[in-house]
């Protein structure tokens, strides 16, 4: 799927505008309660690709289907499951060769619109489809087919992007072309007007402390940590945060204006604690590295509920070791629509967070693989403000 092999962690952003930052600390005061329970999806004969735990899907629009494309398989397509019903409804199939056909069968993001039509996106080749699978139109980001600004040759798009809820914006972060190199600012492609427009910024520099290169032979980069970048567009702002991070940051698309705000916890670190070598020429210490990594704080992609008018946010970090397995708590924060921390719940200790989950009808839904088949945990919160 991509360039290089990637074994990813966390990330940051920055600005050329100055940035305003403010503490959030204090909770509003609410009572917040949750059950659980567990759903199954039934494929009828059929089998859902879990092969990526559900990582490459969107939910459509209107919240009845969560399309899944099946990444890397021998047959590539999007499956169609049916949340109301709980079962695969159908599958899009999707082709590698012809007018209809995809650069190869890794996808990486699925962006669902209220027409109906996706995109799907490997982070070099953006298509968007009806439902039928035939390809309305590719945008490729290395021939700079949109008017405006070119990047200069040393620089490319890089493997981060969001899409806007209307299809109408599409925004990646672009720099160097190095593996290790950092992003250096954002391109916004106006899908209508076919423009592109770039904004330089300064944050990603400051969080290469949570990056490190494995060279191959001391020469030859093969695989990378780095702190994960979480992009979100809400209206004129492209919300950013990073796992290594308790903070937020907002940039006005309009007025080049950053702010951000940054949070406190009572169950995880403020920050990954990073300080890595930023290169290494051995194998076994690279691997030391990634085992001390995964035991520290991981802060998770902010997604929007829209029936309990909030936020949503998980985090984990190591609790304690049993045996060679880290045990980790997982905490869930909810936040107001204007970005104010409102409470945050430490989850039971056998919870067990998934790459992929989402806000649906007001309930929390997290991926399970149970024996190869989609099983979703529900969390369904109770909230009232006092």
């Amino acid at each position: 799927m991509n360039r290089y092999s990637y074994l990813v962690l966390v990330l940051g952003l920055a600005a050329c505008s100055s940035e305003k930052d403010s503490q959030e600390g204090n909770e509003r005061a609410i009572d917040f309660s949750y059950e659980l329970d567990t759903i199954m999806v039934d494929a009828g004969d059929e089998f859902i690709h879990v092969n990526w735990q559900l990582t490459t899907s969107d939910l459509s629009a209107d919240e009845k289907y969560f399309y899944n494309f099946k990444t890397g398989a021998k047959e590539p397509g999007l499956e169609v499951i049916d949340l109301e019903n709980l079962k695969l409804d159908h599958v899009i199939p999707m082709e590698l060769d012809g007018p209809n056909g995809l650069r190869s069968p890794y996808v990486s993001h699925v962006y669902t619109l209220p027409d109906g039509t996706f995109y799907l996106s490997d982070n070099y080749e953006v298509y968007h489809f009806d439902q039928k699978g035939n390809k309305l139109s590719t945008l490729v980001y290395a021939k700079e087919e949109f008017d405006g600004e070119k990047l200069p040759a040393e620089k490319r798009i890089q493997l981060n992007e969001t899409m806007s809820a209307d299809g109408k914006t599409l925004l990646a972060l672009y720099g160097g072309q190095k593996m290790q190199d950092s992003p250096e600012g954002l391109a916004i492609f106006d899908m209508d007007a076919q423009q592109v427009t770039y904004k330089p910024l300064s944050l990603f520099a400051e969080l290469e402390k949570h990056q490190t290169v494995f060279y191959y032979e001391g020469e030859h980069p093969m695989q990378m940590f780095m702190a994960q970048i979480h992009l979100q567009l809400k209206q004129d702002s492209l919300l950013y945060s990073n796992s290594a991070q308790n903070k937020i940051f907002f940039y006005n698309l309009k007025t080049d204006s950053l702010t951000s705000k940054t949070y406190s916890s009572s169950y995880t670190s403020q920050e990954a604690a990073g300080n890595y070598p930023n290169r290494s020429d051995s194998e076994s210490e690279f691997q030391e590295i990634a085992k001390n990594k995964e035991k520290e704080v991981n802060y998770g992609q902010l997604f929007f509920d829209k029936q309990n008018d909030v936020y949503w946010r998980f985090a984990k970090e190591m609790d304690r070791m049993k045996g060679d397995t880290i045990m980790y708590k997982t905490v869930l924060t909810a936040f107001d629509p204007e970005f104010n921390q409102l409470h945050e719940m430490l989850l039971p200790s056998d919870f067990t967070l998934p790459s992929k989950y989402f806000a649906r009808e007001g309930m929390i839904y997290t991926f399970l693989n149970i024996d190869d088949e989609v099983a979703f945990v529900r969390l369904k919160p109770t909230i009232s403000y006092e």
